[in-house]
């Protein structure tokens, strides 16, 4: 049993034990979510699926700079149990599963903080992509520091992982089997308007064994209008084969007054197949299904999105988003998505998410299909 693991387990206990005389000293929130799929495959049949389920979160007060939590995240089975597996809503054999996706210890010192356990993250390569019922999750053990100005340095060791884009669902299993990942990351923003990143992830002897990434992100307001520029650039290093460089952009463009903006992303794949690595990825072109890793060697994406604040029609908290993207592959061979998402929240503690979505994806090895997702999440 891994030193995570045996953290993780210890605090849990600690937690059960001490629930009482932390009962009043200890943060409790989460959100109760519930799901409905549809999936229509081009020569095959209507697949649906539900679940109800959501996230209790647990955290105690912090004493002498330390603190103490814990997540629960259950999914469960309604009426349908007939997923094609695009957005896992349930564990292998599409069991319902309840599992302690996070049990971590906390400790802030100043401007640094070091956590230990099962935790949630976010970062460009490693995320919680919370697409489906449950997100990604991650034993490990990080640390940041702000000493700098404007500046967060971040170290990481990510052991294990579960979660909708885990190699099983509801179990934590090896990132890289025995060696693991280990993450270097670097976030300044002292110049005004301008984010700069640079993140470094090791993979001992993993079919690609390192990912060098830096991005930086302008964005600025000229009066009734304010725009938006990204880079990114990733060096994906195969053990045995060629490695990877993607190069990937970003304009977007925002009339204020109307709530209009309209953006547009590209990245290209250079001498062999991207790879989003481990949850949603990085790169501005990928959509709500079909990424830049679909298209293999030498692939490309070209997405344009365009969305609507109807807040400015006097529909507080609803958002209405076209996006169109098209994949091409090695061999000139192209896929494309067009999808309509809308977002509604309803109040501060209740939300509801739909996405229509017309997917042809033969030519990179997914179903020609159309794809209805609907979510809802209510937060205390």
């Amino acid at each position: 049993m891994n030193i995570v693991k045996k953290i993780s387990l210890m605090l849990l206990a600690v937690l059960s034990v001490e629930a009482e005389n932390l009962s009043d000293k200890l943060k409790v929130e989460g959100y109760l979510r519930g799901s409905y799929q549809l999936h229509s495959v081009k020569d095959d049949r209507i697949y649906r699926d539900d679940a109800i389920g959501g996230k209790l979160h647990f955290e105690t007060a912090s004493v002498e700079g330390v603190s103490l939590g814990a997540s629960l995240y259950s999914s469960n089975a309604l009426f349908h149990d007939d997923n094609k597996g695009l957005v896992p809503l349930r564990g292998e054999n599409h069991k319902s599963y309840t599992i302690l996706g996070e049990a971590y210890m906390q400790l802030s010192v100043g401007q640094s903080m070091f956590k230990v356990g099962r935790q949630e993250i976010e970062t460009p390569f490693a995320q919680v992509d919370d697409i489906g019922m449950i997100p990604n999750t991650f034993e490990s053990a990080i640390f940041e520091n702000r000493d700098i100005d404007d500046t967060t340095i971040f170290l990481g060791q990510i052991q294990r992982m579960a979660g909708v884009d885990a190699q099983l669902v509801d179990e934590f299993t090896n990132v890289n089997g025995s060696n693991h990942m280990q993450v270097l990351g670097v976030s300044y923003e002292g110049v005004k308007d301008l984010a700069l990143g640079a993140w470094y992830y090791n993979l001992k002897d993993a079919q690609i064994d390192s990912i060098a990434y830096v991005e930086a992100n302008y964005e600025k307001g000229l009066g009734a209008m304010s725009y938006g520029v990204g880079l990114q650039y990733a060096k994906e290093s195969y053990l045995n084969e060629a490695d990877a460089k993607v190069y990937s952009g970003t304009l977007s463009a925002t009339a204020n007054e109307i709530g209009l903006t309209l953006a547009t992303a590209y990245s290209k794949a250079k001498d062999n197949a991207a790879s989003s690595g481990f949850g949603g990825g990085p790169f501005f072109s990928n959509s709500e299904y079909l990424i830049l890793d679909n298209a293999g060697k030498d692939g490309t994406a070209l997405l344009y999105s365009a969305e609507y604040d109807a807040s400015k029609v006097g529909i507080d908290g609803l958002s209405i988003g076209l996006e169109y993207v098209t994949l091409t592959n090695e061999a000139k061979e192209e896929a494309t998505e067009a999808d309509l998402v809308l977002s509604y929240e309803v109040s501060d503690a209740f939300e509801v998410h739909a996405i229509a979505s017309n997917l042809k994806g033969h030519n990179v090895g997914e179903d020609d299909a159309k794809h209805l997702r609907v979510f809802a999440n209510y937060n205390f």
